[in-house]
């Protein structure tokens, strides 16, 4: 009988985030060297991993900050928030370039498609939209069959919530 080794871990760094709760984070999957913060203070953070200050940080939303990710390329950050709001960030000039409505309830899941052109968003309205970035809008809309869109990915289409089983198209 094998045995394992126990893994052990340690806390690299420790730092104040936001002014109140931290709610979610994304790290960049193309460096892996920077990730954004969304929290209940309604700001999107943008980090160097190891750094103890943010390198920027981007106000605009009304409430707080329930969903972040970065596009493939790390250009663009989307959050999604409690008012169901969704904003997409240029992160070369630090600055919205759109806000979406759509969503009647919290936005808590986006994700962008691997082109880039495209993200989706859950929300606890159960539906899950795709937008596309040219457009400047919702191009489709999924009903979810129970209450509560909390994820999604993008290959293939599928979506969940806590009360309920995935569900894939």
């Amino acid at each position: 009988m094998a045995t394992k080794k126990a893994q052990q871990s340690w806390m690299l760094q420790e730092f104040v985030a936001h002014s109140s709760q931290v709610n979610c984070l994304s790290i960049g999957r193309k460096s892996g060297r920077v990730m954004v913060t969304g929290g209940d203070d309604r700001k999107v953070n943008m980090w160097a991993i190891g750094q103890p200050n943010a390198i920027m940080s981007l106000s605009g939303h009304v409430s707080p900050v329930e969903c972040v990710t970065f596009d493939a390329a790390e250009d663009y950050v989307v959050a999604g928030s409690s008012s169901g709001t969704l904003k997409l960030w240029d992160l070369q000039n630090a600055r919205v370039i759109r806000t979406l409505v759509g969503h009647t309830s919290n936005c808590r899941a986006v994700q962008f498609h691997p082109y880039g052109e495209f993200f989706a968003s859950g929300s606890l309205d159960t539906h899950l939209k795709v937008w596309d970035i040219r457009r400047k809008g919702c191009i489709q809309t999924y009903r979810a069959t129970r209450t509560g869109s909390t994820w999604w990915s993008s290959a293939p289409t599928a979506a969940g919530s806590c009360q309920a089983a995935p569900t894939a198209w």
